[in-house]
């Protein structure tokens, strides 16, 4: 199971993913980045359950990251310094992850009706995309392993 973060300056995208699979996601305000830092080192998601989007945390309850990916953009070097101790901690590209974080939403919530014959590109999500992104590191990163 692996871990992305998608670190922002207002919040951080978090997704819990395997085999490509988004398990467990959540959007944590900045002002929280110590609670995501503890769930990752003790591998303690109920933690974040508060700010879950999509998935259950009682499927992950009892995972443990093998690899926890951060995404080099805005604050990631605020989340670096949170995370040094954690095992397994890869810093990767963030390129374009927020347009594959629209792409991954849209998949999850298809549209309906009329919304079906308007281009993906011109929808909006109905919500704020960050765990999306952050899944989309995971996948990003799968690609290049």
């Amino acid at each position: 199971m692996k871990c992305g973060i998608d670190p922002g300056r207002y919040k951080i995208g978090f997704a819990i993913v395997e085999n490509g699979k988004l398990l467990f996601s959540a959007i944590i305000p900045k002002s929280k980045e110590e609670v995501l830092a503890k769930a990752v080192k003790d591998n303690d998601w109920k933690l974040l359950e508060q700010w879950g989007k999509e998935g259950n945390v009682a499927a992950v309850s009892n995972m443990i990251a093998e690899k926890v990916l951060l995404g080099d953009g805005t604050s990631s070097n605020e989340i670096k310094s949170l995370l040094k101790e954690t095992v397994n901690l890869e810093i990767v590209s963030e390129y374009e992850t927020t347009l594959k974080g629209r792409e991954l939403y849209w998949q999850l919530h298809s549209p309906k009706g009329l919304w079906k014959l308007i281009p993906t590109s011109l929808r909006t999500p109905a919500r704020d995309i960050d765990d999306l992104a952050a899944w989309a590191i995971v996948n990003a990163s799968a690609n290049l392993d």
